[in-house]
């Protein structure tokens, strides 16, 4: 999992109602209740197949996502921390954030 999130931008996830920026540039928790609103927003509108919305709300959590990049970049610092991160998950909170990379893996074409 940690080589797959290291090749994909940077994207919001659930960790059961924690939440993080994760990707090739970033690891990093969020707490801004707009952003961690619209991964509901997402969730929602993807299992409704609601497209248009889900496009919507996936283009503004790849944007709070850039937002949160912070400078200068640290490539192994982002990888030791995602490391620490998904190895402190319990089984069940990293099938849920496999579960989210794959759908997010699926509409990164979609709607990027």
């Amino acid at each position: 999992m940690l080589e797959q999130l290291l090749s994909l931008p940077g994207f919001l996830y659930n960790l059961d109602n924690e939440f993080y920026f994760l990707g090739k540039w970033i690891c990093k928790e969020c707490t801004n209740p707009d952003a961690t609103d619209c991964v509901y927003m997402y969730d929602m509108c993807r299992n409704t197949n609601d497209a248009k919305e889900a496009g919507y709300y996936f283009q503004k959590l790849r944007a709070y996502s850039d937002l949160a990049l912070e400078i200068p970049y640290n490539p192994e610092g982002i990888r030791q921390n995602m490391k620490h991160l998904l190895e402190s998950l319990s089984k069940s909170t990293a099938d849920k954030l496999n579960a989210q990379i794959s759908a997010f893996s699926e509409d990164l074409p979609k709607y990027n």
